[in-house]
């Protein structure tokens, strides 16, 4: 049980990494696309974009919580293999080697 759990949090970790990476982006993204809506004369002069920490902070704290969520599933997932498996062969192996094993099994209830 050790292991699986190391495995979840690997992934989990992994997770929160990858959301941490695209909130720092989308928050660069945001100001670089403030910056071009400032610059069209029609759009600029309308009006001007509101960047507070709040707001920055919020779509921050959603891009890891984004993060979070998507890698729980395959987090889950991996925990019900042994750990060799899950972190040499990797999850995305393993889901087409299952689901190739049950296309058979099913092909030869049919047959």
């Amino acid at each position: 049980m050790d292991g699986s759990l190391r495995v979840l949090g690997l992934i989990l970790r992994e997770a929160l990494l990858l959301g941490h990476i695209g909130g720092v982006m989308g928050v660069f993204i945001a100001f670089g696309l403030m910056a071009l809506l400032n610059l069209m004369p029609m759009i600029g002069d309308a009006s001007q974009p509101i960047s507070t920490l709040e707001i920055f902070a919020r779509a921050f704290t959603v891009a890891l919580l984004l993060g979070l969520i998507g890698g729980l599933y395959p987090a889950l997932r991996a925990t019900r293999l042994e750990p060799v498996e899950a972190l040499g062969y990797g999850l995305g192996l393993y889901l087409v080697k299952e689901l190739n094993r049950k296309s058979r099994s099913r092909m030869t209830e049919y047959d």
